[in-house]
């Protein structure tokens, strides 16, 4: 298959999904995206359409005698694809949505990369004082019953704790990738 003929394939199905999803454009889509298909999760379609519309001019300037290349960003832009449709399909089987009550807590997600580190990094600190707190009072506590009630809460703690670092851990190595990108 030549060159263009694949493009204009791929741009085919691209618009298709475009024009599937037009009412969606604007509803953020609760999905974690590998790091390598799309820069950024938790964002409203056209977003992620622009994001896919780039990688397709990117196969398209790429030089067709760079078979490597065009065979980089033509799997590229399939595995957005795929993952786009994957997600909005997802996300229209999904009835009900979970909201949570205290919205505030949650606009860390939608924040850029830099900051929501320097949130996270927030939340780590305050886990970490929540965790010696807890840990403190069921040392000092006589009461059997309040003993394994402090001892649950420490291992939900410790969970969150756990998940938080997680968070860290993927969004620092999202920068240095973003960096490397940048710089190329």
């Amino acid at each position: 298959m030549k060159k263009t003929e694949l493009i204009r394939i791929l741009t085919n199905k691209i618009t298709q999904l475009d024009h599937k999803q037009r009412t969606a454009t604007e509803q953020p889509l609760k999905t974690r995206f590998a790091p390598h298909l799309f820069s950024e999760n938790n964002q409203v379609f056209s977003f992620y359409f622009q994001e896919l519309k780039q990688t397709l001019t990117q196969l398209e300037n790429a030089p067709e005698t760079d078979i490597a290349l065009c065979a980089f960003f033509a799997e590229k832009l399939l595995s957005q694809y795929v993952a786009l449709s994957e997600a909005l399909t997802h996300t229209q089987i999904k009835t009900k949505t979970f909201t949570p009550t205290n919205k505030a807590t949650h606009h860390v997600h939608q924040l850029p990369p830099r900051e929501r580190l320097e949130k996270y990094y927030e939340a780590l600190q305050a886990l970490n004082e929540k965790l010696m707190s807890l840990q403190d009072s069921q040392q000092k506590t006589q009461a059997e019953q309040e003993k394994k009630l402090l001892g649950q809460k420490i291992q939900l703690t410790q969970q969150r704790k756990a998940k938080c670092l997680a968070a860290i851990e993927t969004l620092e190595e999202y920068l240095v990738f973003k960096n490397t990108q940048d710089k190329k």
